[in-house]
């Protein structure tokens, strides 16, 4: 990926390059959707000495997941989605750690979720299950890896793994909604409807 000019670009699985929509001065000519839905963010994440709120859901809800799992996996593919298309420098500066995190794993040893403070947690990758993938996790991983042209390895190895439409761990709908999603996103086919 390189930051905009003509136009952010970036290489998909080692062979096909898109060009997101800018000005030559690399403001976004369209809007596109991000991580709150507003376009340019807010990405602001602060790391704090308290603990996770474990009743975020509200009385009665029950107890809400106080590390990275199935809900929080969705964020790199959307704030490298604001990256791709808007040259949006806060969301490059997110989605760098969390490409440094999955990188510095591999995407080979990827699992279904990461405790805070970065050790495997998985919740259905585990015992008979443990060799199966995700693609809800591997695929926003590597979307968020189009960010760097430092991540083209881990891009091509999550590309890889969702393309070979194995990893299904956490069940059918929604790895396999991840992995359209990804795939349409790292072969530059997902559609901005800002745009038409």
């Amino acid at each position: 990926a390189t930051s905009p000019g003509s136009g952010a670009s970036a290489t998909f699985g080692g062979a096909i390059t898109s060009t997101a929509v800018t000005n030559a001065s690399g403001t976004a000519a369209s809007s596109a959707l991000t991580a709150n839905a507003t376009s340019g963010g807010p990405y602001s994440v602060t790391a704090s000495a308290g603990t996770p709120n474990g009743a975020a859901f509200g009385p009665g809800a029950g107890p809400s997941p106080t590390n990275y799992q199935y809900d929080s996996c969705r964020t790199p593919f959307r704030i490298g989605l604001d990256w791709c298309w808007n040259g949006e420098p806060r969301a490059q500066a997110y989605v760098a750690k969390t490409s440094k995190f999955f990188s510095g794993i591999s995407v080979a040893k990827m699992v279904d979720g990461y405790d805070l403070n970065g050790n495997p947690h998985a919740q259905y990758q585990t015992g008979a299950n443990a060799q199966i993938q995700s693609s809800a996790f591997i695929g926003p991983a590597g979307v968020g890896a189009m960010s760097n042209t430092t991540y083209q390895s881990f891009l091509n190895d999550a590309y890889r793994v969702v393309a070979s439409r194995t990893a299904l761990v956490g069940g059918t709908y929604y790895e396999d909604s991840w992995m359209v999603l990804s795939l349409l996103m790292m072969t530059a086919n997902f559609l901005d409807y800002t745009t038409l």
